[in-house]
């Protein structure tokens, strides 16, 4: 069960790009070197995540918009997103879910400058959502695109 991700956590080491200073993963825990304020002069904020092997697996990622309350079986991280930024006019907060459904194995973030540059997901990886659309981390923020993506497990991993 160990390769399943159990826990995420939003990391705030900063409050400008400017004060950077080595990333701190939590013993246990993995992390995901990239500002996910990047372009957008706001907090550094970057993802953590564990695989521990007694606990449940998360198995739905989502992304709130401002006052949105989390849907059933979710919880609501409490970093926005877009702590910081020039113009904080949308509030962005991750949630997840451990309800029954399919564990997550792996994230990834995606990101572009170029408007007319969208990257699609690595093969095997989908998209988070909010509102049922793809989600840039950095709405109305101004900053580069940014997407969370993960990665479900397969079938074979489920029951292996």
């Amino acid at each position: 069960m160990d390769r399943f991700i159990t826990d995420i956590d939003v990391l705030v080491p900063y409050d400008k790009p400017s004060q950077k200073a080595p990333l701190h993963v939590p013993t246990g825990w993995e992390g995901i070197d990239f500002d996910l304020n990047r372009g957008a002069g706001g907090a550094y904020l970057y993802l953590v995540f564990e695989k521990h092997p007694q606990d449940r697996p998360i198995t739905g990622l989502r992304v709130l918009v401002n006052d949105e309350k989390p849907p059933a079986g979710y919880q609501k991280l409490p970093v926005d997103l877009n702590k910081g930024v020039k113009d904080e006019k949308t509030a962005l907060f991750l949630a997840v879910s451990r309800a029954a459904g399919t564990p997550i194995t792996d994230l990834a973030v995606t990101h572009w400058t170029d408007p007319d540059g969208r990257i699609p997901p690595k093969e095997g990886y989908r998209r988070v959502q909010a509102g049922g659309a793809d989600i840039d981390l950095n709405l109305n923020a101004g900053g580069d695109y940014i997407f969370l993506d993960y990665r479900p497990a397969t079938k074979s991993q489920e029951y292996a």
